[in-house]
């Protein structure tokens, strides 16, 4: 451990030139600099909110018999579902209903908590890609677009290794200097065929993909982990192709590490152990200030006992600035 355990926190500026940081992982708290309502605490529950479209009895149903919070399990089994059906020539006009319902109330919910394409001034995705654009390798846990928009600003800087809109496990060779991007728990930008292939969608001139989320893209279902336990997430990390290779170039980085936005809590205990599983490497945490900081810091050092620990305020660090806040007209 490097710092000490009390409630001061360091300017991120005093830090940066400390080590050569080549990676970044980012969490929900970047989203909700930029737009309030992320900070939603869960997606599922907003589904079933019963203002529009929403999640019905019997779908909530489906969700506890599969003892999952995630829309891309149960929209996934229920695709199989009607694949085995349609294949025995069994009825399964209901797996229909069921997944226009879910995915009715999954598109409502999104669209209730995401910021629209067009309230995001073009300045505040440009700031955040030149800063993505110092480090190596960045690592994202947010299955919002705004990462993905902002590498949309600068496309030469970044690589995501979709060369096409196919993600090919034999083919992630990323050639010259740009920086990497992980969306480790997906995006709604990436969607899964019953195969298991990802494929990445693209907006044509004049569309955005916010609004392309409400209409299905052929037979593959959204590829996103929006919640559940760490156990639950490494599942759903197993069962796709392009999930599975992020999360390995996760495990096998030991370089310096800044953490921005993530709380590194149960849930992604996936995510704390592979991190914090090379000895003595530097990770510099950022942290709000106020409240109780030392009892963060304490949290932080027993999940990383192995790491060399800076603390940082969010504020000080470009991602955190407040004037990236988009206010809401509502």
């Amino acid at each position: 451990m490097v710092d000490e355990l009390d409630n001061e926190l360091a300017d991120w500026k005093d830090l940066r030139g400390l080590e050569d940081w080549s990676g970044l992982l980012i969490g929900n708290g970047f989203s909700q600099n930029i737009w309030r309502s992320f900070g939603y605490t869960s997606l599922f529950e907003a589904a079933k909110q019963k203002d529009g479209a929403h999640l019905s009895d019997e779908d909530v149903a489906l969700f506890d018999r599969l003892q999952t919070r995630n829309f891309e399990v149960v929209l996934s089994a229920l695709a199989t579902s009607k694949a085995v059906a349609t294949a025995l020539g069994q009825p399964h006009e209901h797996l229909v209903a069921s997944e226009e319902s879910i995915r009715s109330a999954l598109v409502r919910a999104v669209h209730a908590v995401h910021i629209p394409w067009l309230n995001v001034p073009d300045a505040t995705l440009d700031r955040v890609a030149t800063e993505l654009a110092t480090y190596a390798s960045v690592y994202c846990t947010n299955y919002d677009l705004l990462l993905y928009w902002s590498m949309m600003r600068d496309t030469s800087a970044f690589r995501d290794y979709f060369w096409t809109k196919k993600f090919d496990i034999a083919n992630t060779e990323v050639w010259g200097k740009k920086s990497k991007m992980h969306f480790l728990h997906g995006g709604l930008h990436l969607y899964r065929k019953p195969t298991g292939q990802t494929l990445k969608r693209s907006a044509q001139p004049g569309q955005n993909l916010l609004d392309l989320f409400a209409v299905q893209y052929g037979d593959a279902t959204p590829l996103f982990i929006s919640e559940g336990t760490a156990e639950e997430k490494l599942t759903s990390i197993y069962r796709s192709d392009y999930l599975s290779f992020v999360f390995s170039c996760l495990v096998h980085d030991p370089g310096p590490l800044v953490i921005f936005g993530h709380g590194l809590g149960d849930s992604d205990k996936h995510i704390v152990e592979v991190i914090g599983a090379h000895q003595g490497r530097s990770i510099a945490v950022s942290l709000r200030p106020g409240g109780n900081v030392r009892q963060k810091k304490a949290a932080i050092i027993e999940a990383l006992p192995n790491a060399a620990l800076h603390f940082y305020d969010a504020s000080t660090h470009p991602l955190g600035a407040a004037d990236l806040q988009v206010e809401n007209p509502d």
